[in-house]
């Protein structure tokens, strides 16, 4: 058994003294923007002009759910609205793709738009895992650590003895904020547990999704994501540790506010691209322009079947295989207008796999460069020897399993809160022993003979 457990975050992020804890009485911002690309004649861009077209496709939209007052209250107009009409249907959840949305309500829900985080997600997950690799094989360049922050976790992380351990299995969990310094704090929009597993030489990858409803120490049921903002990586982990009964003792952040500049160190990611994908990179392109002045090139956009960029939207392009630097892999991350969730969690493996295809054509003397950078926008609470401990499984040959909660085993929900947030609901207790069978298998006290 742990020690009692306070409700106040500990360590770096834990609030000043004299402070009040306890549940926030308003839900954090999500502050997500989108707007439509200029449509261009048949006239080639100018793209020193691309910013402050006035053939723009209107002004710079807030669409968040809480970006002020009047829009908080307009919105919770709408889904007492949209929950009369709905009665007593049922949410289903979004993972299932679009026809999941059938009977989901069609108030706030309805006029919702893409979020520009989920790109990011994309490549923060895999980077997370990258940096771990890069560590072990940079083993025998030490000095390059003295460029990552060391930041040990304090407080009590137990989830109360129940948590199934195994010595020869150590757990990471890996955050990633979208902070625009080097601070690290914020929501970790990226949720999940590194297992590195010395039994059979695997890495495994448990992913939660930041939506996921869970009990927050202090702070009650809430957002999975929210656990970070409100306590650091301690509280975190410790939510981590208590939902799921893990045994979680470190941690790797990722601020993925410059993931661009960590992809681009890696010498881009070759992904093969429908003309549908192409033209969303472009629109996303354009949105990053809007964002942050100039961050997008002109050469960034790419062009189309007749190799030229003249419309972004109304250009015909062609399927090829393309290598796309740090900015195009942000846009290709964040596409969500053209398919279902599935196709966007397979752009998450084809962006994974294509940093370690990347990593694999490199040799050993450059790796040092490459952790250096990556280590650059990371804090973990592993010293030296522990992250060095990890290069005999890595230098096995970087082969990762995955694994998504909630998925179809735990028949997920879709629900609003009170305060209007929308989250996935699922017996998590189910999904803790999901995850036991995952990451330990046999040696699961859940083994059922499969996942």
């Amino acid at each position: 058994m742990g020690k009692q457990q306070s409700d106040k975050p500990q360590g770096r992020h834990a609030g000043k003294a004299g402070e009040q804890t306890g549940r926030r009485r308003e839900p954090l911002r999500d502050n997500y923007y989108y707007e439509q690309p200029p449509r261009h004649s048949r006239e080639p861009m100018e793209f020193e002009d691309i910013s402050s077209s006035s053939q723009g496709g209107g002004e710079f939209q807030d669409i968040s759910s809480y970006s002020s007052d009047r829009q908080r209250q307009q919105d919770q107009r709408e889904l007492r609205q949209a929950s009369r009409q709905a009665a007593s249907q049922s949410y289903p959840a979004r993972s299932r793709g679009d026809q999941a949305w059938s009977g989901a309500p069609q108030g706030r829900e309805a006029v919702r738009k893409p979020k520009k985080g989920a790109g990011r997600r994309v490549l923060s997950l895999a980077l997370a895992v990258l940096v771990v690799a890069l560590v072990g094989l940079a083993g025998a360049f030490l000095f390059v650590l003295s460029g990552l922050r060391v930041s040990p976790l304090s407080g009590d992380l137990a989830d109360g003895g129940s948590a199934y351990s195994d010595s020869r299995v150590k757990n990471i969990a890996l955050f990633g904020v979208d902070a625009r310094d080097d601070s690290n704090e914020g929501r970790s929009d990226v949720l999940a547990i590194l297992t590195v597993d010395n039994r059979r030489g695997t890495l495994k990858l448990t992913s939660i999704l930041r939506d996921s409803q869970v009990y927050i120490e202090g702070y009650g049921y809430d957002k999975a994501t929210h656990a970070y903002a409100y306590g650091g990586p301690e509280l975190a982990v410790r939510t981590l540790n208590q939902t799921f009964h893990l045994d979680i003792t470190d941690y790797v952040t990722v601020n993925f506010g410059e993931m661009a500049q960590i992809v681009d160190a890696f010498g881009g990611v070759e992904i093969a691209l429908t003309a549908d994908e192409k033209r969303e990179i472009n629109r996303n392109l354009w949105n990053l322009s809007v964002e942050t002045e100039g961050l997008i090139k002109g050469t960034d956009y790419l062009a189309d079947a007749n190799g030229q960029v003249v419309d972004l939207l109304g250009s015909t392009y062609s399927d090829s295989v393309e290598l796309l630097n740090g900015n195009q892999a942000v846009a290709y991350g964040r596409i969500r207008e053209i398919d279902s969730d599935d196709a966007r969690v397979s752009r998450q493996q084809q962006v994974l796999q294509a940093l370690v295809a990347q990593l694999k054509k490199k040799n050993i003397f450059q790796y040092p460069g490459l952790l250096r950078e990556v280590a650059a926008h990371c804090e973990t609470s592993l010293g030296a020897g522990e992250l060095l401990s990890l290069s005999p499984i890595v230098l096995r040959g970087l082969r990762l399993e995955t694994l998504s909660i909630p998925g179809a085993e735990e028949a997920p929900s879709g629900s609003y809160t009170e305060s209007g947030a929308w989250v996935y609901v699922y017996d998590t207790e189910q999904a803790a022993q999901h995850i036991s069978r995952f990451i330990y298998e046999e040696d699961s006290p859940y083994w059922n003979g499969g996942v």
